[in-house]
């Protein structure tokens, strides 16, 4: 690593995150391929993901860099955190995967210097609202002072104007759980009070209906989260403005929010269209900002960087032809035809769904379906649909897939990464499953795939088939040790297209084997 000193271990004692271990996700926008790729749309050249240096601050357990690390061996990521629990666990997972290339430091914000060099990608993921106002300066001066030139920082935080009712309802919270100190017994006690207050309330009232919706997401956040989130006294939202006019004084300006769907307007009335389109590319910021009044927008993703770089924010109707595309999308009827214009819907694996009519179209997002968790280029996806077809193209046929991808990958229907991701969907003589995912089967059923997303295995069937998948076994002899542990046949629940259960498929151990394999590889968990 490229850390020229060792910095000196926090003296402020134990903290709540040693004692009530908050567990590690990966966050999907936080990725360096997806961030360089936003950094692209706007007119930037940033570092290529395969050899950067990623910081971030807050990084806990490691769970959201070290899949990151793992992923580039030839790029370098460091993370800090005040929490020495932590960091002996993420230091742990490290050295079980034999990674070099990252480095997990007990260490305050506030100690971060110029020792530790410039990061080409800097991730501050739940830190900056949970923090002293003199941490989030130093978190700023460390955008400014640690950030290479055409580097990009992520800072997320709770936002207003929908703060103001979580705040609400964490004042009441954190009034009855006052004299708590148990974890389990404050977290019962304040989704007890707020059940009870919101119960209480008038439901044809708009505090009725604003307690009821926050009495929902009270019940249903984790427990680790809802005590550390919410029941933090010192928990601080912002409004977008706000934060970046501090990151104006220190020299960074705005790029956008991280999800780059939110500047996409279709949803909003004819009115609304037209009235945020007026601002003028100066005023960029502005519009994200009445944009988040008009949605009432809780939480913010926000993307800064020096204040030299020149930006563009139009973006042109053929951007999406530079980028990788991915879509999980299937077809409701694999059976309907391509080649007229007869309706075809796709759904897509968090339930949205897309009617298409065009043959070209409903042969391009058929390709990308069947290539899912593969990307394609544009001129891919242009030679598979065109093959699908037969051959059959006119010379529309670029502008007509231009400008559906374009609608698409700004609403978000379609993924776009500027650099191809590194796995593989087929199954080869011995298959082999990522490591990273491998090892965290061993211990639960949330897994990291190659895309940088958790998924979740069915059951404990699956993550012992994916202990298997080592790339030293045939499939024959998956099979033969599957059978031996489960037996020759295995019932498949089943589901009818309204949700309901239907009669279990048996197959055999192989058929099982056949299936499971084809499940890993469109899961994204499967190595070159």
């Amino acid at each position: 690593m490229n850390i020229q000193t060792e910095h000196r271990q926090p003296t402020t004692g134990t903290t709540a995150y040693d004692e009530v271990y908050y567990p590690g996700h990966v966050y999907g926008l936080t990725h360096p391929n997806h961030l360089a790729t936003i950094a692209s749309v706007y007119g930037m050249q940033p570092a290529p993901v395969e050899r950067c240096r990623v910081l971030e601050l807050g990084c806990g357990v490691g769970g959201n860099l070290l899949p990151m690390a793992f992923q580039y061996p030839d790029s370098e990521f460091i993370g800090i955190d005040l929490s020495g629990a932590t960091i002996e666990r993420g230091q742990r997972n490290i050295t079980a995967l034999g990674l070099s290339n990252i480095r997990l430091l007990h260490c305050d914000i506030m100690d971060v210097d110029a020792a530790f060099g410039q990061f080409d990608y800097i991730i501050a993921h739940g830190v900056y609202s949970w923090v002293p106002p003199i941490v989030r300066e130093k978190m700023m001066s460390i955008f400014k002072r640690n950030l290479a030139p055409k580097g990009l920082c992520y800072v997320s935080y709770n936002a207003h104007p929908f703060s103001h009712l979580r705040d609400m309802v964490r004042d009441m919270m954190r009034y009855h759980t006052r004299r708590i100190t148990g974890m389990k017994e404050k977290v019962g006690q304040a989704r007890a009070i707020v059940k009870f207050l919101s119960e209480g309330s008038k439901s044809n009232s708009v505090h009725g209906a604003v307690m009821r919706d926050q009495c929902t997401r009270v019940l249903n956040a984790p427990d680790e989260l809802l005590f550390h989130d919410d029941l933090d006294s010192g928990a601080t939202a912002f409004l977008l403005h706000e934060v970046v006019e501090d990151a104006g004084r220190h020299g960074l300006q705005y790029l956008s929010d991280a999800d780059f769907s939110r500047r996409y307007l279709a949803g909003y009335t004819e009115e609304v269209r037209a009235t945020l389109q007026r601002f003028p590319e100066s005023e960029f910021m502005a519009r994200d900002q009445y944009q988040d009044f008009i949605d009432g927008n809780g939480f913010r993703r926000t993307l800064l960087c020096h204040e030299g770089i020149s930006l563009d924010r139009k973006v042109d109707l053929d951007f999406i032809t530079a980028f990788y595309l991915l879509s999980t999308a299937s077809p409701r009827r694999p059976d309907a035809c391509l080649t007229d214009d007869s309706e075809m819907e796709f759904e897509n694996q968090d339930g949205s769904r897309i009617t298409v009519t065009n043959p070209l179209l409903k042969a391009a997002h058929l390709c990308l379906g069947r290539a899912w968790p593969r990307a394609l280029s544009f001129t891919e996806l242009l030679y598979g649909a065109r093959t699908l077809l037969e051959g059959r193209q006119t010379g529309d046929d670029r502008r007509i897939l231009t400008e559906a991808l374009y609608i698409l990958a700004c609403s978000g229907e379609v993924s776009f990464l500027k650099s191809r991701p590194f796995l593989v969907k087929e199954v080869t003589d011995c298959p082999q499953a990522s490591l990273l995912a491998r090892r965290q089967a061993l211990s639960g059923p949330l897994v990291t795939n190659l895309l940088h997303q958790t998924v979740q295995l069915e059951d404990d069937r699956t993550r012992h088939f994916l202990q298997l998948l080592d790339g030293s076994r045939t499939i024959e002899q998956i099979t033969a040790e599957m059978t031996e542990t489960f037996g020759p046949t295995i019932q498949v629940k089943q589901m009818d297209d309204a949700g309901q259960p239907t009669a279990p498929l048996l197959l055999s151990t192989r058929q099982s084997v056949d299936r499971s394999l084809a499940s890993v590889g469109k899961l994204g968990l499967l190595v070159a």
